[in-house]
């Protein structure tokens, strides 16, 4: 590994360590004594707050720092993330406190002046599709926030142009179709069930009402939708059934490839038959 490889995985390693020992660069590196010396005074030379404390086994402490240290990124690294950036432009709201065309401006302005020609050549050149999301949630922040905290919430939503009210639980949002989803545990139901953003009216924490542990129910949210009378598939399919898959599929199919075609397995409940039809 070379210098700049390996310190820039040491930021990354050290980030949120407060105590390393010498030994421990020594080890995950394979590196000498004093060349493990020489990367440590280069990590400070970039910002990384370290001091060393007394004793024979070489400790050191970091201090600290609410400002991440610098990470360096190879020129193929900083175009993925440009193109990264660009794809936020399709979304009218975000669950982040930012405004893409700042943040790309940002980004753009710490680029070297070669990285910056290449990118302008690239936006004319190179088109990634992004499907546009141009329904307003407003509450995609708060609902990211309460699934850290894992909060409950007496919440109102649209379903059909009627309003319902639900005590509910967080659990994950996904972009898909064109649309934020949210996935909530409906506490009066005691079930998984799924509702658009767009449609919440409003969210108002409630401590009436227990939290689940997290981690229970993104393991519970693997298994939630299938139902015990559910029908397993299989179906061989050309190229253009792959082409057709890879453009709208379900969680509960998967495909892989065996010689010439693939293989779609999976499984629907008894009430997608209509669905599975449609499908296939």
């Amino acid at each position: 590994m070379k210098k700049t490889e390996r310190i820039n995985d040491m930021l990354i390693f050290l980030n949120n360590k407060r105590y390393f020992n010498l030994k421990d660069l020594m080890v995950r590196y394979d590196i000498s004594k004093s060349t493990a010396l020489r990367d440590i005074q280069s990590l400070e030379e970039i910002g990384v707050p370290i001091y060393s404390e007394l004793g024979r086994n070489g400790s050191y402490k970091i201090i600290e720092n609410s400002v991440l240290s610098p990470i360096y990124f190879s020129v193929d690294e900083m175009y993925a993330l440009y193109f990264s950036i660009l794809t936020l432009n399709g979304y009218k709201t975000k669950p982040f406190n930012i405004e893409s065309i700042a943040l790309e401006n940002k980004f753009k302005h710490v680029l070297p002046d070669n990285v910056r020609k290449n990118i302008a050549i690239m936006e004319r050149t190179l088109s990634f599709e992004v499907t546009n999301h141009s329904n307003f949630s407003p509450f995609l922040k708060e609902i990211l926030q309460g699934i850290f905290a894992e909060r409950v919430y007496h919440l109102t939503y649209l379903k059909k142009d009627v309003e319902k009210a639900l005590i509910a639980q967080f659990i994950r949002i996904e972009s898909k179709f064109g649309q934020w989803y949210a996935k909530i545990f409906n506490f009066e139901t005691n079930n998984v069930q799924i509702i658009r953003c767009d449609k919440i009216l409003s969210i108002v924490e409630t401590s009436n009402t227990k939290p689940k542990n997290l981690e229970e129910l993104l393991n519970y949210l693997a298994t939630f939708h299938r139902k015990p009378d559910a029908i397993d598939f299989i179906v061989i399919v050309n190229q253009r059934g792959k082409d057709i898959f890879d453009k709208e599929n379900y969680p509960s199919m998967r495909i892989q490839k065996e010689n010439e075609h693939y293989i779609i397995t999976g499984y629907f409940n008894k009430q997608e038959v209509d669905l599975s039809r449609t499908i296939f």
